[in-house]
């Protein structure tokens, strides 16, 4: 399973690469950028703007990924600590429960034998 997961993402992988070296070749054609506060102006392909806003994007969208995995980490972890203690607080409780009940139980030789209603 782990095979045929690997194979597709290097499948997805190698298809987006040469989609982006199709798309930057047949778009060859320079663009005046202006920048509004900036008077000067860049003279960039279309493939470059483009590409470099898609990976732009996607730099800010991984980030927005991880850092939302490291708050469900940080929950996960803080839920696992509250949850070791409250099992050592029931082991513990187990354990005195054990002791009084072992203490005040009659044994079987001190219960009285009552006589039987007739």
């Amino acid at each position: 399973m782990r095979f045929l997961g690997r194979l597709a993402w290097s499948l997805i992988s190698l298809l987006a690469v040469i989609l982006a070296m199709l798309f930057a070749t047949s778009n060859t054609q320079t663009v005046a950028l202006r920048l509004w506060p900036l008077e000067g102006t860049f003279d960039l392909p279309v493939w470059m703007i483009v590409l470099g806003a898609a990976g732009a994007g996607a730099l800010f969208g991984g980030g927005l990924v991880w850092l939302s995995l490291v708050a469900a980490k940080a929950r996960n972890w803080r839920l696992q600590r509250r949850l070791g203690k409250a099992e050592q607080r029931a082991v513990s409780a187990e354990e005195q429960l054990d002791a009084v009940t072992s203490d005040t139980a009659p044994s079987p030789s001190q219960t009285p034998i009552l006589p039987s209603r007739q």
